[in-house]
């Protein structure tokens, strides 16, 4: 597994088209930025498929779903020290 990146990257990706894609295009958006082959690692160090990206950042309220079924940052999101501008 060649193709990682840091699972900040898609962070900023959502802020950067803030409430503009369903889960679906968020992850057409990641295909299309980082390639088909495309993994994330979290600060932990652990590797995970594009496919699993929003989950991963759902579940650690980094983002969440509006009403409207819209990839959006979590109001109260931050980002880990020393990733800020990643």
């Amino acid at each position: 597994m060649e193709n990682i990146k840091h699972i900040h990257e898609v962070i900023f990706l959502i802020e950067k088209n803030n409430q503009q894609w369903t889960p679906k295009e968020l992850i057409e958006a990641i295909e299309t930025s980082w390639g088909p082959d495309i993994h994330f690692e979290s600060c932990s160090g652990n590797a995970f498929p594009k496919e699993n990206a929003l989950d991963f950042l759902i579940n650690r309220q980094k983002a969440v779903l509006s009403k409207e079924g819209k990839v959006a940052l979590h109001h109260s999101m931050q980002i880990c020290d020393g990733h800020e501008g990643f």
